[in-house]
């Protein structure tokens, strides 16, 4: 008897196992600070262990004892984020593996991803008001239609046909992704970049330590909006 319940014990283990799940991107760019949470309830607020494999490629950010977790991507390479979860069944524990990169992963285009020809490989973040965000592809084509998808973190999607949208930028509900579908009009012939954010990729303090362009667009030199930020660019 004692045999079964072993074995019983062990396989609703596994369906538990199974059943844990860490959100979050499996690609992260280096030096970004990224956000991990767990689906699974644990007995209390504070019975999660969160671990990295090495500190020396993704560092933890703040507490490490409840159901969501920060990481500084350190260096480059993959490395795997795991969790220990005190639950009312038992112990359970999840891992994820994470690959750090230098290259932003919508600029990771082959010809086969981006059969038209076009320069465009990426696009750049740069807010309006505090409120209000835009974003500019890297070139500037006159020939192409512009489809853009943006993802908010509750599920609700927004779409514009702008070369230059502006989309609603909420601290509450944050913008999880971003997606732009580029066409030529002749001859007929599209692409898509996405990008991915972390819940906190918006916020600039102390802890992100991110600093987003901050500018009214006017129509002079498109390549001033597009250009890599210098320590003089102002942000607020």
């Amino acid at each position: 008897m004692k045999k079964y319940l072993i074995l019983a014990a062990g396989f609703l283990a596994t369906i538990s196992y199974a059943q844990c799940t860490i959100a979050g991107n499996s690609t992260i760019k280096l030096n970004e600070l990224a956000s991990f949470s767990v689906d699974a309830k644990a007995q209390c607020d504070e019975c999660y262990v969160w671990k990295t494999s090495s500190d020396k490629t993704l560092f933890p950010e703040g507490n490490t004892k409840s159901n969501k977790i920060n990481v500084k991507a350190n260096a480059v390479g993959k490395s795997s984020i795991s969790v220990s979860i005190l639950t009312q069944q038992g112990l359970l524990q999840c891992e994820k593996i994470v690959e750090i990169t230098t290259e932003n992963p919508a600029s990771n285009l082959t010809n086969a991803d981006n059969p038209c020809g076009i320069k465009i490989d990426d696009f750049k973040e740069i807010k309006v008001t505090d409120n209000i965000i835009s974003f500019f592809p890297n070139d500037n084509p006159t020939y192409c239609l512009y489809q853009w998808t943006v993802t908010y973190n509750n599920g609700d999607k927004k779409d514009s046909s702008e070369k230059i949208p502006q989309f609603n930028l909420i601290q509450e509900n944050p913008i999880i992704s971003v997606k732009l579908k580029i066409t030529t009009k002749s001859p007929i012939c599209s692409y898509t970049i996405t990008k991915k954010y972390a819940e906190n990729h918006w916020k600039t303090n102390s802890l992100t330590h991110q600093k987003i362009e901050q500018r009214v667009y006017s129509p002079v030199s498109y390549s001033e909006y597009t250009k890599v930020p210098t320590d003089k660019t102002l942000n607020n």
